[in-house]
Parts: C-alpha cells; sequence; structure tokens
C-alpha cells in the first residue's frame, strides 16, 4: 500500500463542476470509504485517482509520486466496484465491449476500442478469459 494524497483536484464536465477542489490525505495502510448521495462525485475522484478518468486541475500524488497525467497502467493501483456488471459466459474482451454492441457500434471500432482500453490498463493477456478465470 501506499500513502496517496489530492491536492485541489477538480473535475469538470462540459461546463458541469463534478468535483471541486478536493484535498485528501490518505496515510499508507489507512482504509477509508467515500460516501455520499448519488451524484456527488464518488466514483469520479476514485476513478481519476485510478487513472481512468483525467483531472481538470490539481495533482493526484500515490507513494509521493506526482501520477496526475500518468496513464492507469503506470500507478499501480486498483479498484473494486461495490456492484459489478459482468458477464460469466463471455470474455473480458466481449464484456468490455458488451454496451458497444448493444449501441450498434461497427465491430472493428468496438474492437479498436477495446484494443485501447486493454492496453491503458496492461491487461491485454487477459482479454480471452472469462470472468471467473
Amino acid at each position: 500500500m501506499a500513502q496517496v494524497k489530492l491536492r485541489d483536484v477538480r473535475k469538470v464536465f462540459k461546463k458541469s463542476l463534478v468535483v471541486d477542489d478536493v484535498n485528501l490525505d490518505i496515510a499508507d495502510g489507512e482504509f477509508v470509504v467515500l460516501v455520499g448521495p448519488s451524484g456527488c462525485g464518488k466514483s469520479t475522484t476514485l476513478n481519476m485517482i485510478a487513472g481512468l478518468e483525467s483531472v481538470t486541475s490539481g495533482d493526484i500524488e500515490i507513494g509521493n509520486r506526482v501520477v496526475t497525467w500518468l496513464p492507469p497502467k503506470d500507478r499501480r493501483v486498483a479498484m473494486v466496484f461495490q456492484s459489478y456488471a459482468l458477464y460469466p459466459h463471455m470474455t473480458v474482451a466481449e464484456n468490455l465491449g458488451f454496451g458497444l454492441k448493444v449501441s450498434k457500434m461497427d465491430s472493428a471500432e468496438i474492437k479498436r476500442r477495446v484494443t485501447s482500453v486493454a492496453e491503458s490498463l496492461a491487461i491485454e493477456p487477459l482479454l480471452g478469459r472469462k470472468p471467473r478465470e
């Protein structure tokens, strides 16, 4: 585990402020829970720490190293969501692309996007596996 610091972290989607100047110090080994109503920025904050969402401004440090602009694979963090929706009969790649397939996106574009996400998370070797594996 490592110390995590957020300094004046802010996120704006289009013109909507969703995370407003968050300052947070989490000590190495400390257990922290973010609690609040739906839409208050909990998941967005966690996604920014993990690198799945970019920050609009501010800095994120993990283990005394600024990781604000590092890709997810270089941050060495993981998240587990409270409620996950994985289809056990589908591969990792099929699960990642399922929403795009349902929205009738072109299969070549789905493959490109799934590959891009897998590369950013450094999980390419797992794409052919099922969730139970």
